[in-house]
């Protein structure tokens, strides 16, 4: 009987072993499909790369105005003082909005959604133009869904580059500029 019943432990502890193993093998592959999402910059749910931005018209926080007529090689972050991902993100993207050719003047740090309001973007102030999207027109404008996401507009409204994180942006000079203003 005792014979019997460490064989029986020894079956349920090898089978155990064995399903962790393929969950472990299942997990590494499920994280090397998600990092190669991240690399390749796709959004939750916003318009893709290729597609144009709709019309809108909005402010940033010194009353300037903002319409879907920008320059080329525009940098444009969405977040919303909701997601726990946009508090993170805040700080990639500062650091690339520091490194963007052409200044703070070509970008966009934009905030929406409930609670909306330049407070949860003030530190990114001296790197990018605040804009607090309080009818959602750039949200709607850009399709925006989920949060973060972050664009770089090419000439004439389209895009060219969409991604979750703003450390991922292609064409980044290699030195900070500092920041600028137009």
């Amino acid at each position: 009987m005792l014979v019997a019943a460490v064989v029986l432990n020894s079956f349920v502890c090898a089978f155990n072993t064995a399903l962790l193993a393929a969950v472990v093998r299942r997990l590494r592959y499920q994280s090397e499909l998600l990092s190669e999402v991240e690399r390749q910059g796709v959004p939750a749910r916003a318009l893709s790369r290729g597609d144009t931005v709709g019309g809108f018209l909005a402010h940033d926080t010194r009353g300037r105005p903002v319409t879907s007529d920008v320059p080329a090689d525009t940098l444009v972050g969405f977040f919303s003082p909701t997601c726990a991902s946009c508090r993170r993100e805040r700080a990639r993207f500062r650091a690339v909005a520091a490194r963007w050719p052409g200044g703070s003047g070509q970008v966009f740090a934009v905030v929406t959604g409930p609670g909306a309001s330049a407070r949860f973007l003030h530190q990114l102030e001296p790197v990018a133009r605040i804009i607090v999207d309080a009818d959602e027109a750039m949200r709607h404008a850009f399709g925006v869904e989920g949060f973060p996401a972050i664009f770089v507009l090419a000439e004439s409204g389209c895009l060219s580059w969409t991604g979750l994180h703003a450390d991922a942006v292609p064409g980044l000079t290699a030195n900070p500029v500092g920041p600028q203003t137009r």
